[in-house]
Parts: C-alpha cells; structure tokens; sequence
C-alpha cells in the first residue's frame, strides 16, 4: 500500500510540473529588448513589440549590452500578430507541452485569436527545451525589431546588411556581430514542426535543429568579430 501511495505522489508531482510547463508561467531567462512595452503604444496590447519605438535606437542599445557582456545579439525582425515570433519566443525560453498563442493574420493584424496548442511530447522534451533555455541565456541578447508599425524597422535590415538576405516573410532571424554587421540568418524550414488539421492544430519547432542553427549564427557572429569582416 506504501509503495502505491509513492507512485500516486509522484504522479501528482508530474502533473504540477507539466502544468507549469506552459509558455505564461516561465520568467524570462535571457535579455532580451524591448525592456518594456508602452501601455500608451496604440492599443497598449503588445507584448514582445514595441510598436511606437525608434527601432534603430532599440538595435544600438542591445547591442551594446551584448557587446558588455560578450555576448551576439540575435535579432528577430517581426510583428505582434505574428504567431512564429510567438513560437520562437517561447520555444528560446523554455517553454513545452502546451502553450497558448496570440496571433494574428498579415491581411488583418488588428484582429487577434488567442488558442491553446498541445505538444506531443516523448519524454525528451523537457530536458531539450532547458538545454536551449540555457543555451540562449547565456550566449545571446535578444532584440524584437517591429516590423509592423514602428516607423523605421526597416532601416535597422539596412544599417546591419541584412536587407539583402530578407525574402519577406516574417519573423526575420539573424545575429549580428560586435560591429553591428550581419553575420547568419536562421532557417524556417528545416526547424519548424506544424500540424494542420482543425482538431490539432500546432505551431511548434525542433529543438535540436533549432540549438544547431543558432549554435551556427552565434559562431557566425563571432568570427565576424574577430576577422572585423561581419560576413
């Protein structure tokens, strides 16, 4: 009787922690910019865009607390509505098993959908998404560039040479070395992990594509660095 008790306990305990698992009760683990959102900024909704901020001076101000702390600053070039910018955010932070998206649609970004997605999980989730949590945490800073409505998010794709590289579509994830120049772009199609039908519907990414992809721009980024080429 004992030892069923045990197992029942810890069976309570896996549940608590699948259920803190989600993206809305993890702290963020790395720096990431903007600090804040202005609640004065349009409708006052945003949550990792600042929608109203000069971007290029956003871009200056994380790089040089990367440059601090000997660190690559990662840029994602998106929008609010975006779910992908979304996805990325919570997958670099840790997130697993279930989480809920705001989101939005490019032909009508003022209309947001808030859903729950479930992810099907194996067992090595979890240790997966702390190894990237940690990984980000300690090799990059983080900057949102709006793409949407701040009034020049794109000067910021010019100033870094990363216009040429951007097809379009959003988010836009590249780093940038010391000097502020472009160094590697991240690739959507290899990492993304997608299921479309209308009872499971999911939005989600490879964790080990995902670290081997950024491992790559980081390393990028800081030859650029040191050769002073920024290529």
């Amino acid at each position: 009787m004992r030892r069923q008790w045990i197992w029942v306990a810890v069976l309570l305990m896996s549940q608590v922690a699948c259920s803190q698992s989600g993206t809305e009760t993890l702290s963020k683990a790395y720096t990431s910019f903007p600090k804040a959102i202005d609640p004065q900024c349009r409708n006052g909704k945003a949550r990792i865009f600042d929608e109203c901020g000069d971007q290029p001076t956003l871009f200056t101000t994380a790089l040089a607390r990367a440059n601090s702390e000997g660190k690559v600053l990662l840029v994602e070039y998106g929008a609010e509505w975006c779910i992908w910018c979304h996805v990325f955010d919570a997958h670099i932070n840790g997130g697993h098993g279930e989480f809920r998206y705001t989101y939005g649609m490019p032909q009508d970004p003022e209309v947001r959908h808030t859903q729950k997605m479930l992810e099907e999980e194996s067992g090595v989730e979890s240790v997966q998404a702390k190894t990237l949590r940690d990984f980000v945490a300690a090799n990059f800073v983080v900057v949102r560039i709006d793409a949407q409505y701040a009034p020049n998010g794109k000067a910021v794709l010019t100033e870094t040479g990363a216009r040429k590289h951007y097809s379009g579509g959003l988010p836009f994830i590249f780093t940038v070395d010391g000097r502020a120049k472009f160094a590697a772009n991240f690739n959507h199609d290899t990492a993304e992990k997608r299921r479309d039908t209308e009872v499971n519907w999911y939005r989600g990414y490879d964790r080990t594509d995902l670290l081997q992809q950024l491992t790559l721009m980081r390393d990028r980024a800081k030859a650029g660095t040191a050769t002073g080429t920024g290529s």
